[in-house]
């Protein structure tokens, strides 16, 4: 969960929203706190591994970059330059992640910045086994930190902490962005498990989030005539504008990314994970990648309605909806709109017609209607008949599972979902796990599959390489 104190004028001044939506929570801005909760439970082992996650990284002497050594800090395109792969670069790294218990596939060939993140990493004395798991966040900071950003990203990342303490709300752990902070709630279960290797993950990519896009960050309001950032307000525009936030991408944008780099599969902030991936289906993944990193994702997320020709007081009702959605908290607008309705206007916007035969797109649609906590009316009538609800999508999971034949006992907390992996879709679910901790034990299946023959092509059980839990 990710929680943020926001400076505003006296009279736009509001509470702190937490989260109690599966344990996690997350807002946007200047200081944050995030949370994430413990879901499930019991059974026993499966075979299989992705990949790897871990060791205990030990202390090492100050390394230097090439570029330190003479003296040179400026930050140059990694696409173009040898620090993302030159040769001496490449040998060190991969010295340094065969230490250190990283797969050269986890460098994503940013071999020179991987080595400026292990320096910063041994430098900071605060992280303690923490350490374990942000060695391995690696892949999300090579595919996403611009050159531009990286003395803030670094700057940040030297101030990350973690301690165990008493959280302000009903959830594992919460992330202070103000702080650079991860609280692991001292009554929460604090150990190795498949429970808190997707709670850390899930807060380590709210600090991402917060630390990757830049420093400069600036809220968006909405003054009924137009959406504009608090440096552009008229004073007479200050009496009346509204906050937009957008709280629904920070929480299942962390969910969402925590699902396709760590856990396979999404599980917590549910509607919006899913209309995340609703997005990447019909944009592509550098659309969702631009809404969640990026420091202005409000804005962002406002010109992508726009563009669909969606009305600015319609895009206001949206995003109370899908806040409200997300948190369960602030109150609802007095039309609500739904997540499908938008994902289909979105769809035709870009596709154009022909999305009830796209099954892959529509698997995503029931997910959300399945999630959806209260029953909002539909705008596009021909949903209701079309789509599926909880039990409904509970036996389209257990004809999936009858096409599995090496079973585990393990059973899905849940439906399967679906996930999108470098682009492609899977159906995914995580699996329940025996409070005794088992390394051998599956959190995940992730089944590649047939969307229009509604087939099992293959499948796989994932087991992580857990890094030590936070003691």
């Amino acid at each position: 969960m990710f929680r943020s104190q926001k400076v505003r004028s006296a009279f736009l001044a509001g509470a702190l929203v937490v989260s109690i939506l599966a344990g996690t929570g997350c807002q946007k801005s200047a200081e944050s706190k995030e949370t994430s909760a413990s879901p499930s439970e019991s059974s026993d082992p499966v075979v299989a591994s992705l990949e790897s996650e871990s060791r205990e990284t030990p202390e090492s002497e100050s390394r230097k970059t090439p570029e330190s050594e003479s003296g040179n800090t400026e930050t140059t395109d990694p696409a173009t330059d040898d620090s993302s792969g030159g040769e001496e670069f490449k040998q060190e790294a991969l010295k340094l992640a065969q230490e250190l218990g990283v797969k050269e596939d986890e460098l994503h060939g940013q071999y020179g910045l991987f080595i400026k993140y292990i320096d910063c990493i041994d430098m900071n004395t605060e992280l303690g086994t923490l350490k374990d798991y942000v060695l391995h966040l690696f892949p999300v900071v090579a595919d996403h930190l611009k050159p531009e950003d990286e003395s803030y990203f670094f700057q940040n990342l030297s101030l990350l902490r973690a301690e165990i303490g008493e959280t302000g709300s009903p959830s594992a752990a919460e992330f202070y962005s103000g702080d650079n902070l991860v609280l692991i709630n001292e009554k929460g279960n604090n150990r190795e498990s498949g429970i808190g290797y997707t709670i850390m993950y899930h807060e380590l990519i709210h600090f991402i989030d917060h630390s990757i896009g830049g420093e400069h960050r600036s809220n968006v309001y909405y003054t009924g005539t137009r959406f504009a950032y608090v440096e552009e307000l008229t004073d007479k525009e200050w009496e009346n504008c509204i906050s937009t936030e957008t709280d629904f991408i920070t929480e299942g944008g962390a969910d969402y990314y925590t699902g396709k780099y760590y856990r396979k599969t999404t599980e917590g902030y549910n509607t919006p994970a899913s209309f995340l991936s609703g997005i990447e289906w019909i944009y592509g993944e550098e659309t969702v990648d631009r809404l969640f990193f990026s420091s202005d994702s409000a804005m962002e997320f406002i010109r992508l309605l726009q563009d669909a020709g969606i009305s600015d007081q319609k895009i206001v009702d949206i995003l109370r909806t899908f806040n409200h959605e997300t948190y369960r908290s602030n109150q609802l607008p007095e039309i609500p709109v739904r997540m499908e309705d938008v994902l289909v206007d979105l769809y035709e916007s870009k596709k154009g017609s022909g999305w009830e035969e796209d099954k892959v797109f529509m698997q995503i649609l029931n997910e959300i209607c399945a999630w959806t906590i209260e029953d909002y009316p539909f705008e596009h009538e021909k949903l209701k008949t079309l789509l599926l609800d909880y039990p409904a999508m509970e036996k389209m999971s257990q004809d999936v599972l009858n096409q599995i034949d090496q079973r585990t006992p393990q059973e899905p907390v849940r439906f399967f979902k679906l996930i999108l992996l470098d682009g492609k879709p899977y159906l995914a679910a995580d699996l329940f796990t025996s409070y005794e901790f088992d390394r051998n034990e599956a959190i995940s299946l992730i089944v590649e599959y047939d969307f229009d023959q509604e087939k099992v092509i293959s499948y796989e059980y994932y087991v992580p390489d857990y890094p030590k839990w936070i003691i």
